[in-house]
């Protein structure tokens, strides 16, 4: 790889935490693109896991690691907290936030219910790489905490949906008892993140510094989607700071609305001068269409499916929609058989296929 320079100094988030590393110089020399530039990264990060954990001045766990290694940056870290004790400490469900900073204060558990008086919570850290490699480091701290102070009764409200373009939408906003909250005072920057049914990050489909506009409310920048609805589901958990506490709720995912339906149809007929004449037009949603429309096509078939040399193609429609072909000579057709005539209409930028069966009989 090129040389890199890598410049270090404080990282913090919000706290005073944070450790200083001095500029590092990485020399690589030149790349080589050899195969093993096609091998997959399977590896998962080198993390120690969790180095400290104390209470904040409002009753947060305020924690920090050591930065993790990987092939595959950027690194993220997913942060796990669980009440009363460690059983299962490192589900998916138990992750309360994903950052990418090495320390966190974290005021709410991953359902979104705010740190409790009392109440012993069990803390770990995991590391995950760009294509989804996670570690399993099981070094767990735990604290006591003495409440969140000043809590907000604020939730997250909102809908994430894959349309009809495949593409992940989403718009998201916060209540609480006065209404959706757009005072940018009390708002900070949104970030979300996807995991499937078995806890898996879905390294492509996240996205964070999401800005609200003026009336609070929050909006994704739309992504081609990766997620499989039909078969399997996902947990989506949207991150917003409202009152200075960093408030974490889960929003569903719904399919894909139904697109319009199409219905291209056609009448082949032979007239009294034994030609093949054919109409064609497009029903979309149960009405005839007569705008956006593209060109038609039509190729006859024998019996066989083998083509008999009878087709049109840049067939234009009229102010009523139809497709209208040039009458063709029907003297090659055999009586006593069948044909198969498939033809194709464009309609709303995409071709509508359809087929029709003729007999031709004395």
């Amino acid at each position: 790889m090129s040389n890199q320079l890598i410049s270090g100094g404080t990282i913090t988030q919000g706290t005073t935490l944070g450790a200083a590393f001095a500029n590092q110089l990485i020399s690589g020399g030149a790349f080589q693109p050899t195969s093993q530039a096609c091998l997959v990264d399977l590896t998962p990060p080198t993390f120690a896991g969790i180095d400290f954990l104390t209470r904040g001045p409002l009753g947060q766990l305020r924690m920090s690691w050591l930065p993790a290694t990987d092939a595959t940056a950027p690194l993220r870290y997913e942060v796990y907290v669980k009440p009363v004790d460690d059983f299962n400490l490192f589900h998916v469900s138990n992750i309360a936030i994903v950052t990418s900073q090495l320390n966190a204060d974290v005021f709410a558990l991953g359902n979104g219910t705010l740190l409790e008086t009392g109440v012993k919570y069990y803390v770990g850290v995991r590391a995950i790489d760009a294509v989804g490699n996670r570690d399993t480091n099981t070094v767990i701290r735990n604290q006591t905490s003495p409440g969140i102070t000043g809590a907000t009764n604020a939730q997250i409200n909102g809908v994430f949906a894959v349309n009809v373009n495949n593409n992940l939408i989403a718009t998201f906003w916060v209540n609480d008892n006065d209404g959706v909250i757009n005072d940018p005072l009390r708002l900070g920057s949104a970030s979300y993140v996807i995991y499937d049914s078995t806890g898996n990050l879905i390294p492509s489909m996240s996205e964070t510094g999401i800005t609200f506009d003026s009336n609070g409310f929050f909006e994704i920048t739309p992504r081609p989607s990766v997620l499989n609805l039909d078969n399997t589901f996902y947990t989506v958990k949207v991150s917003i700071p409202v009152d200075g506490v960093q408030i974490i709720y889960n929003l569903p995912i719904t399919y894909p609305e139904a697109g319009p339906e199409y219905e291209p149809r056609a009448v082949f007929s032979i007239n009294a001068a034994n030609q093949l004449q054919v109409s064609m037009w497009v029903v979309k949603n149960g009405e005839q269409m007569n705008s956006d429309l593209g060109a038609a096509s039509f190729s006859l078939y024998d019996k066989d499916g083998v083509a008999v040399g009878i087709s049109q193609s840049g067939i234009v429609a009229d102010v009523n929609g139809l497709f209208k072909s040039t009458p063709v000579s029907a003297g090659i057709l055999t009586d006593l058989t069948h044909y198969t005539a498939i033809f194709s209409v464009v309609a709303d930028s995409q071709a509508r296929r359809g087929a029709i069966g003729l007999t031709i009989a004395e």
